[in-house]
């Protein structure tokens, strides 16, 4: 049976610089594969309706508003939220979606020091070492580990 209480349980999210560009950039390949209407993982997220996008854009907004040193108070529905935004990030980045992301970065790319593969492999890492601790933490509320099931065992890369 759901637990009501626990869709509002405050989970606290200490604020760095690292925390706000993994989130940041999770949301943001999310938003990019939406984009690729036809893509399998557009659909995939269309079908199960992985992302409230008035909520996701909400939660931008505050990542966006925060400062470093702040704690967040986030519920279920934002972890649930910040996982299912890993988890399709580093699945787009194993598809045609990583290299078209990075065809478009190619010229600023060029002028860093770090290459794309190195910023993907960062990214990546990041987000299946935070999913990790999540799934450790969340397993014990029937609709993240719904979520888990859904993007563990439906959408596939």
């Amino acid at each position: 049976m759901e637990n009501k209480s626990s869709l509002n349980a405050p989970f606290k999210l200490p604020v760095n610089l690292m925390v706000q560009n993994l989130l940041l950039s999770s949301l943001g390949m999310c938003k990019f594969a939406m984009l690729h209407e036809k893509h399998p993982l557009s659909n995939a997220i269309r079908q199960f309706k992985l992302f409230d996008i008035k909520h996701m854009d909400e939660f931008i907004e505050k990542i966006r508003a925060s400062r470093t040193g702040q704690t967040l108070q986030l519920t279920l529905k934002d972890e649930i939220l910040i996982y299912t935004a890993m988890d399709i990030t580093c699945k787009a980045y194993l598809t045609e979606l990583g290299d078209e992301l990075q065809q478009m970065n190619h010229e600023s790319l060029k002028a860093g020091s770090t290459s794309f593969a190195e910023i993907r492999n960062t990214l990546m890492k990041g987000c299946q070492f935070v999913m990790e601790g999540m799934k450790e933490t969340l397993m014990a509320y029937p609709e993240f580990e719904d979520r888990a099931d859904i993007l563990e065992n439906y959408i596939l890369v």
